[in-house]
């Protein structure tokens, strides 16, 4: 059984641009079109204020065919957390604590994966996103996405800017119209996903996916793989071997789109991202109006696996220079 035409689309397109001389601040030559700025942080995270940290309180809210799992700490300016494809909420485990002591922060599992129920389907991500934040009385918030995370995050900005304070695109793939041609070789593994997974199961899909260049990290780094193994707890591999129909519910977000959306926003990834990935994140930064871009040192897709203190002092820079506090 072939993978749908939306899940194809989050992995299978590489392709070259022209791009500018842009350097780091090491002098090193990016070979990203837009100048960026790449994230070079040797000292350990600033102290943050010893204020309390209020307990993690966990909860689940239904939405229309399916539940969702959620927990919430912390107080201040809410700041939401989605993840990845085959993931569950506990990838932002460095991020959670130290995000709470200044920021009441929500993070979820997003349907189909983890703890939450239903059928996958990226047509639902940002209605869902909208009943998570009604039921915990969050009028609007700063959204922080990965991968598929940030294709919600991005969604739900352009229908519903008023509920966005600020928008971080991490590790962001293409809308589906991005006109960029896909990396055959990588197409024909994704493809060949579902009679893996029938054949051997999850951990073997987690391998094959790992192997590509979705699954780069700095070597020797026993931590990330154990990161990375809770991070895919609780996937089923039932949208591989059992797709079903999108709903429809939320229309996909069109390139076009893209220039509209006026939200302060962090565009950042690592220095080893899908080559497809920084490709689009050039096009990001060409079209939004009011975007910053953060390069991660030594760091793949999971740059918040390989290097938390630069991803969070990223985040946290960004949102603070937004007036995010």
């Amino acid at each position: 059984m072939a993978l749908s035409a939306n899940q194809l689309h989050f992995f299978l397109r590489a392709a070259t641009m022209q791009s500018r001389d842009c350097r780091s601040l090491s002098g090193r030559a990016m070979r990203n079109g837009e100048c960026v700025t790449a994230l070079l942080v040797t000292a350990t995270m600033a102290v943050l204020p010893d204020a309390a940290v209020a307990q993690t309180r966990a909860g689940v809210v239904k939405v229309p065919a399916a539940t969702i799992a959620y927990e919430v700490q912390g107080s201040g300016a809410p700041v939401v957390f989605i993840h990845g494809y085959a993931q569950n909420m506990s990838i932002w485990d460095d991020q959670m604590p130290l995000f709470a002591q200044r920021h009441r922060v929500v993070r979820y599992d997003v349907r189909g994966f983890g703890r939450s129920a239903g059928d996958v389907d990226q047509t639902e991500g940002a209605s869902d996103l909208t009943i998570l934040l009604d039921s915990l009385g969050i009028r609007r918030a700063a959204i922080v996405g990965l991968s598929m995370g940030s294709q919600i995050a991005l969604n739900f900005a352009v229908h519903h800017p008023e509920r966005v304070s600020a928008l971080v695109l991490y590790g962001a793939p293409p809308t589906n119209d991005f006109t960029v041609a896909g990396d055959p070789e990588m197409f024909a593994l994704f493809t060949r996903l579902p009679n893996i997974m029938k054949a051997h199961g999850v951990d073997s899909v987690r391998k094959a996916i790992m192997a590509t260049e979705l699954g780069w990290n700095p070597p020797n780094r026993p931590d990330i793989d154990r990161k990375v193994l809770r991070g895919w707890e609780g996937y089923s591999g039932r949208d591989l071997t059992n797709p079903k129909t999108p709903s429809g519910r939320v229309p996909p977000t069109r390139l076009a789109q893209v220039n509209g959306v006026r939200i302060p926003t962090l565009v950042i990834h690592g220095d080893h991202e899908v080559a497809w990935f920084r490709q689009f994140n050039d096009t990001l930064m060409a079209r939004l109006p009011n975007a910053t871009r953060v390069i991660i040192e030594n760091a793949g897709h999971g740059a918040h696996f390989a290097e938390p203190e630069k991803f969070n002092r990223a985040v946290l820079q960004f949102l603070e220079g937004v007036g995010i506090r």
